[in-house]
């Protein structure tokens, strides 16, 4: 369980009295924030107010709320209604413990608050009058409301054992909420990391406000459907027995024709905006599905349970979906983000070792492009991710997972830094094309363009011949191939179309050290050829 619980939500929504009826539960603390500051300050809330201001109130706050979310205690708070307007506030709040909105009905609320009359800014109004202000309120701080990790219903039809037992269901669930993507532009959605916790998909959904207005269909594809059946079908029934739409599995399908058949099953069953994609599959399927919800009826709802290491380390996080064109890799696509991405490594066990492979490549890139601490770990646990260790896998894809979520933070739509996920890719992107899609994995592919690149590197004199000698020796160590015989020429040619050339300039991200890299524009064409020799 979470090592602190704090409660949000507007008066009268039973923020204390659910809070103290939980932390009894749990044999926690209960803290009301508010009453701490009364209790030491010797006045009351409203006083303060008048006598020294909400600057000085807002003071006495944060040390409060400072004071108990860092205490090794796990407790149980009931935040006052402002307390996550302060940056600071939510900031030690998230880095200690879940929010939980206690929330109701305007009708409700106005119900409550009529019978003592003794709210100040809600005092003295008709009942019409009351609930109109009220309808007001929640709407001027839904915003606050919003920071809040899930929401339960506080309705007088609810006893206080139900409300409870509902949150101890989804407090379940929520252990496995690993970190939060706060995109560039704005929002946030969590990332989930555990075993067997797609069964418990329907608590996400309801979490997210998804139930019972939407329609849902599961999105996968021809392989998945046959080696994940179980969990299929388990991920369907938790959605109310939705539909299930199966793409052709493999990288050569990702194309809008096909994408169009997504379109028209949809259609043809009469889903509205108020609809949500499930995709279940790999990347590809990930980018398509993801694609078809950012454009179906101008957009709805998706949401990522990726079932490859490469997926749930790359294209599962950030919102890049996309579909192929003859002239190159995710030429149609968007910036869309999920509303949650569940990471099940259960379903995992059925990976072939080429795949899981596959996604060690993007894994070792972030060491590379971000983080050394992150890349010698790696060298120290080699055999145990060759022996799929599940505590070292968890680590692995969290980390990679928090490494791309910040920099998606920093640069969404890949304006500046973004583009230091691209590394490997571009020399990547130009072996798969060469290969029509059908010699290597998007991850094989990766870490022989991760080769070249650090060749292009040393040959520049960006980086030393050690660092290089560094990173190739953990690729051989985890058993990347090292070899592939290019055409020179021709793989000149395809990286001229690739999707992250600029305007007639060709964009390479290269390593200037382990945990580093930068962007360079137009190497010349020898220096390419040259570093194509790394992996002859």
């Amino acid at each position: 369980m979470s090592k602190h619980i704090f409660f949000t939500g507007f008066m009268a929504s039973g923020k204390s009295r659910t809070g103290r009826a939980l932390a009894e539960r749990l044999k926690r603390p209960y803290v009301d924030t508010d009453a701490v500051i009364v209790e030491r300050a010797g006045k009351s809330i409203s006083e303060i107010f008048e006598q020294y201001g909400e600057a000085k109130f807002r003071e006495m706050e944060r040390n409060v709320v400072a004071e108990f979310a860092t205490k090794t205690e796990p407790h149980v708070v009931s935040l006052g209604g402002g307390a996550l307007t302060q940056p600071e506030n939510l900031k030690v709040i998230r880095e200690n413990g879940t929010i939980i909105r206690l929330w109701a009905k305007p009708e409700v609320l106005s119900e409550r608050i009529g019978r003592k009359n003794t709210r100040p800014l809600l005092a003295n109004l008709s009942d019409e009058e009351r609930l109109v202000k009220i309808k007001q309120m929640l709407k001027d701080r839904e915003p606050i409301y919003a920071h809040a990790d899930f929401s339960v219903e506080s309705s007088n039809e609810f006893s206080e054992d139900h409300v409870i037992e509902k949150i101890l269901h989804i407090m379940r669930f929520w252990d496995s909420h690993a970190l939060d993507v706060l995109p560039s532009s704005g929002g946030k959605y969590p990332i989930f990391i555990g075993k067997n916790i797609i069964q418990d998909t329907g608590v996400l959904l309801e979490c997210l406000k998804l139930t019972p207005s939407h329609d849902f269909l599961v999105c996968t594809d021809t392989n998945i459907s046959k080696a994940q059946t179980r969990t299929l079908t388990e991920l369907k029934n938790q959605a109310g027995r939705c539909p299930i739409f199966k793409f052709q599995a493999g990288e050569r399908n990702k194309t809008l024709n096909n994408l169009n058949q997504l379109y028209s099953f949809m259609l043809h069953r009469g889903y509205t905006r108020k609809s949500c994609l499930l995709q279940f599959s790999g990347g590809v399927v990930g980018d398509m599905a993801g694609f078809g919800a950012a454009t179906y009826q101008r957009g709805i709802p998706f949401i990522q349970f990726p079932t490859t290491l490469l997926s749930m380390v790359d294209s599962s996080v950030g919102g890049k979906v996309a579909v192929n064109h003859p002239e190159g890799k995710n030429m149609i696509g968007a910036f869309y983000q999920p509303r949650a991405v569940v990471v099940d490594v259960d379903v995992l066990g059925t990976l072939p070792e080429k795949e899981y492979l596959a996604g060690l490549a993007e894994i070792v890139k972030y060491g590379v492009i971000y983080d050394e601490e992150f890349f010698c770990y790696m060298e120290e646990n080699v055999e145990k991710i060759k022996a799929h260790d599940l505590d070292v896998l968890k680590h692995l894809i969290y980390r990679s997972c928090a490494i791309k979520a910040e920099v998606v933070g920093i640069d969404e739509k890949e304006a500046g830094l973004r583009a230091i996920l691209n590394y490997g890719h571009t020399f990547g992107h130009a072996i798969e094309k060469l290969t029509h899609y059908e010699t290597f994995t998007h991850g094989i592919a990766v870490s022989l363009g991760m080769r070249v690149a650090a060749r292009a590197a040393v040959l520049l004199h960006k980086m030393t011949a050690e660092h290089e000698a560094r990173q190739n020796r953990l690729l051989d160590s985890l058993g990347f191939p090292k070899v592939y015989d290019i055409d020179v020429e021709a793989a000149w040619e395809a990286m001229a179309v690739d999707k992250k050339a600029e305007k007639g300039t060709r964009v390479y991200i290269l390593p200037t050290k382990i945990g580093a890299v930068e962007k360079v524009c137009n190497i010349d064409k020898n220096i390419v050829s040259e570093s194509w020799k790394a992996i002859k």
